[in-house]
């Protein structure tokens, strides 16, 4: 026994010896790649990595080329003999585009992109990091897909296909943002996502009110937060990551730290954020022809207890556009087995006052309008709970309910320059939402999806003027909203099917059948101080089908054909119907109720033409073509029979939301990618929209001009690059909608002018754990500024990050 013991410990140490292993790791971040197929190129051998990228090559031989392949990455061929094998690690780079992407916003479930008829972006974590948004709405931006408005610094507008605010979807971990109060102007309830979180973004373009009900008009972005992560093991999993950011233009200042423990069935995520932003400096190369515009010669300071107006030393340095902001998420995840599990996710964002920078550089009169005007603490707080199922029963395959509740602050203070009191408007939300999904396989090729949707906005508005002398409070100034209480109810069910009659053909449908009602009251003190010309109460009541038919012919040879019909629709919410609000002052236009404004319909038609050459190049382009009816648009209106009445000391012209009968709105997506060399890619999109409203004859308000983005990324072991070009065309003052969201007191006398920047990013991997990024941001210094935007981009911008995973 003790011979035969000896032998087999000779053996194995023999083995051991001789096996071969080889480490496959990422290229950018230096992880270890799983589940990577490593096969001989005649197809007889192939080996898996493990869970940390190892595997063991001794069976194949000496004259053997090996074949790496991993679809989140780029097919690297190498001979046993190649250097890389010997030293026994394999470096792999990021695909440009990923074969094994699915999605899951388009219908709530899981979904590969090349199924769907709709044209839907994917953000992926790595692009997340790479682009290094200060905001989530800096991140829609940076893509290149989705145009943002500014008016101030501490915020950002997504507009998808010309539709903007309350006619997108914001969407996070299932639960929509949208509220009662999102608003019909520009909204900037983008920035309390905190970006350093997300785990991924997807962007889906055109109507999305078949899954998703009202305001999914032009477009739905869902935002996936990270989730807790298990042990496959009896130890428990700890990680933890860091990140430090400074941003030279606007002495940006922030960090992000995060932890996970996870055990077999229990996982904790906690991350916080803070940042703090000083006022931002614009480019300085100008054009000589539009003069001052865009600088900030001016602002209002209190001296004594007296507004002055002092000359600024740096007109390029935006006064009193800084702003601070915190962050946290705290997820737990509970799985008992594979077919069941529970995530309880608690969001919490809170800013300090962000100044409407647009408002603070109006005039009248040769002097300052605004003394002050700015966003009280904007808090949003959101604790959910999601149980999923995966055990397959008669009804369904796989399950989900997500039950939330959401609540939602924000005041706007303001005082005119050289006034004693200053007006407070302060509005609060409470949201509860109850969401079930469902999918069950009807056979083999066709999938129904089907659930339910329950919405309950409850919405609070006080309105008081704070004397600045002493802080008395007097009530004799006028809410936003309903004084005495508004609410909105939506209730909704829907189903759609995916049928694979082929490998290449796919047909989609989907309905929906939607009802919302809205009751707002004001008290007798506010109606006999507004003198309304209506009734103390607003009651609605509305109810709407939508559907969707979707077709995909993948013919081969890498072609891909879909086309899209669909129907949206938008119920009017509080806002909508009972804002009272000076739309734009300098512009000297009042928005006032109107109680009788119906819902608004989309009708959607979209062609998509795609091409694929192997794991190379793709190309796609877009065109699509949306009819409104009953469009919602600001036109002049009467008040007690009056065109203009005096509101905040500004005699102001009347106008109100009233529906268009119809309006269009059509356009132009197209992107191309392409691997030029095995370290060289390029990226390219642009996006070209045009809307007008038939009824008046006028440009639709809202509308970007041509925009786009083009890169070129060079990818090296340890290293990454990215040289990238961003620019918009002109935006014509003729081309402007005369309804005063376009916001034509922010732009040129001719509109807003073209332009283009050079940015360069660049990130080096110290180690597994660290790596580092260095960004500079409009390298020409170029002054430019985004259509309907109040506050000029900023100049050039030098961002040092440093990242660490442990």
């Amino acid at each position: 026994m003790k011979q035969v013991f000896t032998t087999l410990l000779l053996l194995a140490q023999t083995m051991i010896l001789y096996s071969q292993q080889v480490k496959v790791v990422s290229s950018a971040d230096l992880q270890p790649v799983s589940n990577c197929l490593i096969y001989n190129t005649s197809q007889t051998k192939s080996v898996t990595t493990n869970t940390n990228g190892i595997a063991d090559i001794t069976q194949f031989g000496k004259a053997d080329t090996l074949v790496f392949k991993h679809l989140a990455y780029a097919k690297v061929v190498l001979s046993m003999n190649d250097q890389s094998i010997k030293n026994g690690t394999v470096f792999l780079a990021d695909a440009i585009f990923r074969l094994d992407e699915v999605v899951f916003s388009a219908n709530k479930t899981e979904e590969k992109p090349e199924d769907l008829a709709n044209h839907i972006d994917i953000i992926p974590l790595k692009q997340i990091q790479s682009i290094n948004p200060q905001t989530t709405a800096d991140l829609l931006q940076q893509t290149g897909n989705v145009f943002v408005q500014q008016s101030q610094l501490g915020g950002g507008s997504p507009v998808i296909r010309g539709m903007e605010s309350n006619r997108v979807l914001l969407v996070v971990d299932g639960v929509r943002l949208n509220n009662a109060i999102y608003r019909a102007g520009h909204l900037q309830n983008a920035i309390t996502l905190d970006p350093n979180i997300l785990q991924r973004a997807e962007v889906v373009h055109g109507p999305g009110s078949v899954i998703y009900g009202s305001d999914a008009m032009g477009g739905v972005m869902h935002f996936y937060t990270r989730n807790p992560q298990l042990s496959t093991t009896d130890k428990v999993l700890s990680t933890a990551n860091v990140m430090l950011k400074y941003g030279s233009a606007a002495s940006e200042k922030a960090g992000n730290i995060g932890f996970n423990a996870g055990w077999k069935k229990f996982g904790v995520l906690f991350s916080a954020s803070y940042k703090d932003i000083g006022d931002l400096k614009a480019g300085s190369n100008r054009d000589s022809k539009y003069g001052d515009w865009g600088k900030c010669l001016y602002y209002a300071e209190r001296i004594n207890d007296k507004d002055s107006m002092v000359a600024n030393g740096d007109p390029l340095v935006q006064k009193y556009s800084g702003y601070k902001q915190y962050d946290i998420l705290l997820k737990t995840l509970f799985q008992p087995d594979t077919k069941h599990r529970l995530v309880l996710n608690t969001q919490f964002s809170n800013s300090g006052n962000i100044s409407r920078y647009d408002r603070l550089t109006e005039m009248s009169g040769g002097k300052l309008k605004y003394a002050e005007w700015y966003y009280g603490p904007q808090t949003r707080a959101l604790v959910s709970l999601r149980s999923e199922w995966l055990n397959p029963v008669k009804a369904y395959d796989n399950a989900a309910l997500t039950a939330a509740w959401q609540y939602i602050s924000e005041d706007r203070i303001s005082r005119s320059f050289g006034k004693s009191k200053r007006k407070h408007q302060e509005e609060t939300v409470n949201v509860l939402t109850l969401n079930a999904d469902l999918m069950k396989k009807i056979f083999k090729s066709c999938e129904l999806r089907y659930g339910f949707e329950g919405n309950f906005n409850m919405v609070d508005s006080k309105a008081y003027n704070e004397k600045m002398s002493d802080g008395s409070i007097t009530y004799d100034v006028a809410t936003r909203y309903p004084d005495d209480g508004s609410s909105m109810l939506s209730l909704a069910a829907y189903a759609s099917n995916n049928w694979e009659i082929t490998d290449k053909l796919i047909f989609s449908q989907g309905l929906r059948l939607s009802h919302v009602s809205l009751r707002s009251q004001y008290t007798q003190e506010m109606m006999d101080l507004l003198k309304f010309p209506f009734s103390s109460t607003i009651s609605q009541d509305n109810t709407a089908f939508n559907g969707s038919l979707g077709l995909v012919v993948m013919p081969g040879a890498g072609w891909r054909f879909a086309a899209n019909l669909s129907s949206g629709f938008r119920a009017p919410n509080v806002d909508d119907i009972s804002k009272l609000n000076d739309s734009n002052s300098s512009d000297q236009l009042i928005i006032v109720p109107n109680p009788e404004l119906k819902p608004e319909y989309s009708y959607n038609a979209e062609l998509t033409i795609g091409k694929t050459i192997d794991e190379r190049f793709k190309a796609e382009v877009t065109g699509f073509y949306t009819l409104l009816t009953n469009a919602f648009v600001a036109r002049p209106s009467l008040y007690n029979g009056q065109d203009s009445i005096l509101f905040d000391g500004t005699l102001s012209a009347v106008q109100s939301l009233q529906n268009a009968e119809k309006a269009t709105i059509a356009g132009i997506e197209a992107g191309i990618t392409a691997r030029l060399t095995k370290i060289l890619s390029l990226k390219s999109n642009i996006t070209y929209t045009y809307g007008h409203v038939k009824d008046d004859d006028v440009p639709l308000d809202h509308i970007p001009p041509l925009f786009g983005l083009t890169s070129l990324n060079l990818s090296l072991t340890k290293f990454s690059a990215e040289f990238y070009s961003r620019y918009n065309g002109w935006k014509h003052i003729e081309d402007y909608s005369p309804g005063g969201e376009d916001n034509q007191t922010y732009a040129t006398a001719d509109g807003m002018p073209s332009w283009y920047t050079l940015n360069l990013r660049t990130g080096y991997q110290l180690n597994k754990n660290l790596g580092i990024q260095l960004a500079v941001e409009n390298i020409l210094d170029r002054h430019y500024r985004y259509f309907a935007s109040g506050i000029s981009a900023p100049g050039r911008n030098i961002v040092i990050s440093l990242r660490g995973n442990f």
